[in-house]
């Protein structure tokens, strides 16, 4: 019989059957998707906040069928990087898709650990009854980036049992609360005025928003791990990314219900709760559960977008597309340098920046991504099977998406449309002074 951390501590060695890649799929996206950009949301796109949602997700479900076309056709697991390499003849374009990812996913992860630092606050005021000052915020978002790296430079592996049955869990929770509070509702459901900021602000909402959903890709990293892969991965990355626009969808449209977005906006940064906390059924208990449980996912989200970033940025490196230091690995096979440099500029971020300009960020940088991997089935399609249709729609939602951000940015806050065109100026710039193109195996002390 095996024991009790053996069986928490899942063994990455074709074992990932549909129910862990689905809970995989859906932790990915909704660790904190819904927790910390609802309010982000709600901010743009008002009570059409379920709409953008659904467009973003269908347009997530066109490019996952270009990610799963082209991985199952050239049997890796780089992603989009590895997409781009087989494409093109210049490295410097495969290094510039690479450095994009990479940037997203500090992103990513900078939104995980302001959305922490936010809910910490909050459940020391509400659950033990002290009252932090805000100043701490960034501070808390540091230490939770600090203390994961740190786990990471241990060789501490990814949980499994444990966190396969946290995510189905949360999939309840998050669903219970949508239903309690549809059902719950004392007014009128018609008379929520949907386009309350016109009928354009829910495809603003979708480009802005994007991030939300970019979590299924990380199933793609554990490709030589899944057991009948062809079937398993396509199977359960749907099934998670459906699951996901399931509980956006309902769980935003419940809040809009039960708050104006103008309440939920006052709120930005734990909108979710707030807007539980109305619901008569729930109330202050309800408040109190939405709470840890965003703890909990925006925490393991930093964690596992970490690990499996680190490992991506390992493999860029040693294709020689990044610089060498990121594949340095220690005894413990730990990418040393991958680790303390991803964890060091998502510390910056989360402490420096504001969830709307980390969201905001992170979907630009997505988008992107996601654009070129459309593009490459569709260039590919013969090759891969592909109905041309699919990443051709994917195509053309991703790429629409972008210039209405930038747009949309011109007219409210061009600082922040500056600080993020900055950002990918010095990326560039970062790999046009990088010239190094070898590849080589990365070298572990003996």
């Amino acid at each position: 019989m095996r024991s009790i951390p053996a069986l928490l501590s899942r063994e990455r060695s074709g074992t990932l059957g549909l129910p862990e890649v689905v809970a995989m799929g859906v932790g990915g996206m909704v660790s904190g998707g819904i927790y910390a950009v609802l309010g982000v949301a709600m901010r743009q796109t008002g009570n059409a906040v379920p709409i953008s949602y659904l467009i973003a997700g269908v347009i997530t479900l066109l490019t996952a069928h270009s990610y799963l076309k082209l991985t199952l056709h050239f049997g890796e697991h780089g992603g989009v990087f590895s997409f781009v390499e087989h494409v093109v003849d210049s490295p410097t374009v495969a290094a510039y898709v690479g450095w994009v990812l990479v940037v997203g996913y500090v992103g990513v992860m900078a939104m995980y650990a302001f959305a922490f630092g936010a809910y910490t606050l909050t459940a020391a005021r509400t659950v033990v009854g002290v009252q932090l000052p805000q100043l701490l915020r960034p501070v808390i978002s540091v230490l939770v980036v600090a203390a994961f790296v740190a786990l990471n430079l241990r060789g501490v592996e990814e949980t499994g049992l444990f966190e396969d049955i946290a995510v189905y869990v949360k999939i309840v929770i998050l669903l219970s609360l949508a239903v309690l509070g549809i059902v719950f509702y004392e007014g009128s459901v018609t008379a929520v005025d949907v386009f309350d900021r016109g009928v354009i602000s829910p495809l603003t909402g979708f480009a802005i928003i994007f991030v939300s959903y970019e979590g299924f890709q990380l199933l793609i990293y554990d490709y030589e791990e899944i057991e009948n892969v062809e079937e398993v991965l396509p199977r359960g990355m749907y099934l998670a990314i459906a699951i996901a626009i399931l509980i956006y969808v309902s769980v935003s449209f419940m809040a809009t219900l039960h708050l104006t977005p103008e309440q939920l906006v006052a709120h930005e940064e734990v909108a979710l709760a707030e807007a539980v906390s109305h619901v008569p059924v729930l109330g202050p208990a309800g408040f109190v559960l939405v709470i840890l449980s965003a703890m909990k996912s925006t925490s393991s989200g930093i964690n596992a977008t970490l690990f499996g970033t680190a490992r991506l940025v390992d493999k860029i490196a040693t294709e020689g597309a990044l610089p060498r230091i990121f594949s340095f690995r220690n005894r413990a096979d730990v990418p040393v340098y991958s680790l303390l440099i991803m964890g060091g500029l998502t510390a910056a971020f989360a402490a420096l920046g504001t969830l709307t300009w980390i969201t905001e960020f992170g979907s630009v940088a997505f988008l992107v991504s996601f654009a070129v991997t459309n593009y490459v089935n569709l260039r590919l399609a013969d090759e891969t099977g592909s109905n041309r249709l699919f990443p051709a729609l994917g195509l053309a939602g991703t790429t629409v998406a972008v210039p209405i951000v930038v747009y949309h940015l011109y007219r409210t806050d061009v600082g922040v449309l500056l600080w993020i065109v900055g950002v990918f100026v010095a990326v560039f710039l970062l790999e046009y002074l990088y010239v190094d193109r070898s590849s080589y195996a990365p070298d572990v002390p003996p």
